[in-house]
């Protein structure tokens, strides 16, 4: 976009609106909201909660499918246009009037009917096909640069009008937004959605290089302008300001500006290729996370993986995972990423560009937070940047002269200290100050820029020099850094832990072991399927995913004589109403990369790469679909079908193999090891959601199953008992993980691994909990990763699929006020975190709170809500005795089918319901306050 101005234009409609009486005196804001965004890697999800989301197609390959029904809008030069485009060889000589010399552009002749047709066929016609619903028509004036005399202006200006009343006529759904253009409206018979124009406040001096303010008399003359086309033509205003993208809080003072003006404010970049802002503000969640240094054999265990992860996901950011020797973001990552995350295993691992790119980063506004070692050489050119001073490693121990309150988190600093990075930062707050001789030494701080801790003062081992699981603590309290480091705002937190105020709770088995033969009184002789499906699944209706191996069970597997009653008990398994189908692979690879590296070999680096299936060779797809289309052929019925792959051995699936899930409609889930106790009790322990790889993504089980608490089932064999430990440990202070009952069959071989399962059943049962399959969390973490967060004027806005319902409220945040939210159906304040309950996949509040009702908690899901002057009314369905709690319902009366319920139970304001039926339709609270 750029800016062409006519004078006369502008003097003769300022006098007209002098006439005419309009004014730009400040008026109530509009509540809805534009974007423009034309930088690489187009953030769909996010632009789909602006009202007018405006986009460079050339940038994508068409609006992708799930957002079809979207209305966006593509970026479309009308006046002229750049050699670079792919339409620009096949333009006649004959249809170009000249140059623009500020953008090297030519400029159309509008007065061609054979060009505008040309544009309609060659530029609008494929947009329109690629799913874009509306068009931005840029560049509406540029025909006054080359046009000097009135008779040919009019002419270009008749040709333009002509040209968008063809396009409508052509598109009669399509919608339009005008840069500039204001003499077009007069002329021009099309749905016209808003009037955008730059720089209100502030404008970008492109030949200067700089931001410089708007004189008042251009500003005037814009507002005029701005009030005439509301007036007489009904449709939106758009001001699209500039600001320096690290200048974010006087982008937000522009933003207010503006709209105190009824006019729809846009602060964003030059290049706009970077998320600005408006009076409504996406939140970005996306946070750069940066590794380097592992000795693992596969990215997938490095240190940045494996203890970050949590501390990021925990607090809503969506980590996007690169090696330091890769390609960095392209574009500008003010307001696509929270910040950036420097995760190093060893030292001077960054090499001139990676630094060159990151000071870049560090200038531009994004917090980066540098973990284990520093990202800058500290005695390197862009030392200075970070305030880093190089210090001489000490001579003797150091002494602490200054401590901050999150250090000797879960390990009391050393007493003797070593530095893996002598330096001192005299612009940082220190967190850990170190003094050694006349030196001073930082290794950990908050910075300006963000902030770092370095080792030995983030991870150490209990036992200095040991390494193995278990024996890692946090130096430093990794959510209170983290959050500090990378300035995070307060703000809803999705939350997959969590549905209306109660813990989730799910049970899922790996198909190993199917075979086996039980060792348990009474069924000798008999597999551990069988005990399992008796003493288990048909005692204990919990939800639960059930997977078997086809090479196990299948009659042209490993065990033919015993595959029709492997098949029968797994068809009487998967015929349970509280059981899903998942397949847990054909061959079971033990090892996902070698296995598929060599897909003819048996044996790999690491051992035996899967099940000796004869004459097969691995193939992802026939792992995944293949053996999932053998589950829903063989063993289902009743239009049940397979839902999920369970990952097997090191469950570290490849892209491949995660792409076969995808494209088979199957999600997936397992792999990581949450294995927190009392014994260990450490947040090293508990991992992540979820790993990105690619364009895939693998879900991760909340937490590991019976094979870790035995000691890889070598005893003792009560040992998944301790499991409990865990859903207690990541349940409070913080509540981390739902509670997942996660085994193998051949658990129930032995009885006291039997006996230990049940105790665990019994003990999810007393809890209240909210019972779901594994393919609603897993599909909840799909709908984390996309989720939008927006403060919108001076409330909330939030967007998602509608499978994550819960929202997690900082201590800072108020609670809504209920009567005037929507898709907001309760909160629950008395847990280990404050839990906003989500109605659907779209809500928006003011803070409140209010004396509204509202639904405290459920162990069930809400299938409608209303709220009505008199209360509320909404549906529940879930999979045990629903139990729900209705605040602020003190005055009123809970009906279904016009017959009232009694509570069970009243404390305060707070009224406990309880039903044997598993789910309520229509319940209806009716208020006489």
């Amino acid at each position: 976009m750029h800016e062409l101005g006519n004078s006369l234009i502008r003097c003769y409609l300022a006098i007209l609106l002098v006439f005419l009486g309009f004014s730009a005196s400040a008026q109530v804001p509009s509540e809805r909201a534009a974007a423009f965004y034309y930088g690489p890697h187009i953030p769909w999800q996010t632009l789909s909660i602006y009202d007018f989301p405006v986009v460079e197609p050339d940038q994508g390959r068409g609006v992708p499918d799930p957002f079809r029904t979207e209305r966006f809008y593509a970026y479309v030069s009308l006046g002229e246009v750049l050699a670079s485009r792919p339409y620009f060889k096949k333009l006649k000589p004959e249809w170009l009037l000249g140059k623009n010399p500020d953008w090297g552009s030519h400029i159309f002749d509008l007065s061609s009917p054979q060009l505008r047709d040309f544009l309609v066929e060659q530029v609008v016609k494929p947009l329109w096909e690629q799913g874009y619903q509306g068009f931005f028509f840029d560049t509406l004036d540029s025909y006054q640069l080359v046009a000097t005399t009135p008779e040919k202006r009019q002419q270009q200006r008749q040709g333009l009008a002509a040209l968008i009343n063809q396009i409508a006529q052509r598109y009669p759904r399509a919608h339009f937004i005008f840069n500039r253009g204001f003499e077009l409206m007069p002329l021009v018979d099309a749905p016209v959605d808003a009037i955008a124009a730059e720089s209100l406040y502030q404008r970008w001096e492109a030949g200067k290089q700089r931001y410089t303010p708007v004189p008042e008399e251009d500003r005037q003359w814009l507002l005029n302008q701005f009030a005439a086309m509301r007036d007489q033509y009904q449709v939106d205003t758009i001001a699209i300001d500039y600001a320096p993208p690290a200048e974010r809080e006087q982008a937000r003072e522009i933003a207010e500006k503006i709209a105190d003006h009824d006019v729809i404010p846009w602060v964003t970049n030059p290049e706009l290729d970077m998320l600005g802002l408006g009076m409504r503000e996406v939140l970005p969640r996306q946070v750069l996370l940066v590794h380097g240094g592992s000795n693992e054999r596969f990215w997938e265990l490095s240190d940045a993986v494996r203890y970050g992860l949590m501390p990021l996901q925990f607090q809503g950011l969506v980590p996007d995972i690169r090696a330091i020797n890769s390609t960095m973001p392209a574009g500008t990552l003010q307001g696509r990423y929270a910040g950036i995350v420097v995760w190093l295993e060893e030292d001077d691992l960054a090499d001139a560009d990676f630094e060159d790119w990151l000071v870049e980063q560090k200038d531009a506004g994004i917090p980066i937070a540098m973990m284990g070692y520093p990202a800058v050489d500290p005695v390197g050119p862009n030392a200075q940047a970070f305030g880093f001073e190089s210090r001489p490693t000490p001579l003797s121990p150091p002494t602490v002269t200054r401590q901050h309150e999150a250090m000797g988190f879960e390990l009391a600093l050393p007493k003797l200290i070593e530095l893996s990075s002598p330096l001192h930062n005299p612009s940082a707050q220190p967190w850990l100050e170190l003094r050694a001789g006349e030196h001073t030494y930082t290794p950990v701080a908050k910075t300006p820029w963000g902030g770092y801790a370095f080792q030995p003062f983030m991870i150490r081992s209990v036992l200095p020099g040991e390494k193995g699981e278990g024996l890692d603590r946090w130096v430093v309290n990794p959510l209170t850094f983290i959050r500090e480091a990378l300035q995070l705002p307060a703000m809803p937190i999705p939350d997959v832990t969590t549905e209306n105020g109660r813990r989730l709770f799910f049970a899922h088995m790996d198909g190993d072991g199917f075979p086996s033969l039980a060792e348990v009184k009474g069924y000798q002789g008999q597999t551990d399927a069988r005990v399992l499906l008796e003493e288990v699944l048909k005692r204990f209706e919990v939800p639960t995913t059930i997977s078997v191996i086809e090479g196990e069970v299948a009659p042209h597997g490993l065990y033919p004589k015993m595959s029709a009653e492997l098949e029968q008990i797994a068809r009487e398994m998967f015929a349970l109403p509280h059981v899903e189908a998942a397949t847990h692979t054909y061959s079971h690879p033990f090892f996902w990369y070698d296995a598929q590296r060599m897909p003819g070999e048996l044996y790999g680096p690491e051992g035996q790469l899967r099940l000796p299936i004869p004459g097969y060779r691995m193939d992802p797809v026939r792992e995944v679909v293949g053996s999932a289309e053998y589950i829903n052929d063989n063993l289902l019925v009743d239009g049940k079908r397979t839902q999920m792959v369970l990952w097997s051995g090191d469950t570290i699936p490849t892209p491949e193999a995660l792409a076969a899930a995808r494209q088979g409609n199957l999600l997936n889930m397992n792999g990581s090891d949450t294995i927190i106790t009392r014994s260990a009790p450490t947040w090293t322990l508990i991992k992540g959601i979820g790993l990105p790889k690619g364009d895939e993504y693998q879900v991760y089980a909340p937490n590991q199953n019976e094979n870790v608490y035995t000691n890889e089932w070598s005893g003792p064999f009560y040992g998944f008992e301790r499991v409990i430990e865990t859903f207690e440990l990541t349940g409070s202070p913080h509540r981390f993980k739902p509670v997942n009952i996660y085994y193998h069959t051949y658990i129930a071989s032995k009885a006291a691994g039997l006996e230990s399962l049940q105790r665990v059943y019994r003990w999810a049962q007393s809890q209240p909990l909210h019972p779901v399959f594994a393919s609603d969390y897993v599909r909840k973490v799909l709908d984390f990763n996309t989720m939008v967060i927006a403060r919108d004027s001076h409330g909330w806005r939030v967007k998602g699929n509608g499978e994550l319902r819960t929202l997690r409220l900082p201590a800072s945040l108020p609670v809504p006020s209920l009567t005037s939210s929507n898709g907001v159906a309760g909160y629950r304040e008395d847990g280990p975190g404050r839990y906003l309950h989500l109605s659907g996949g779209h809500a928006r509040w003011q803070p409140g709170p209010d004396s509204a009702p509202y639904l405290q908690q459920a162990n069930a899901r809400l299938t409608t809500f209303a709220r009505h002057e008199d209360g509320i009314q909404f549906s529940l369905i879930g999979h045990s005795t629903l139990e729900f709690a209705i605040g602020n319902a003190r005055g009123c009366t809970l009906s279904h089918n016009d017959k009232p319920l009694k509570p069970e139970l009243r404390e305060g304001t707070l009224y406990y319901y309880r039903s044997a039926k598993h789910g309520l339709e229509e319940l209806r609270l009716h208020c006489s306050h």
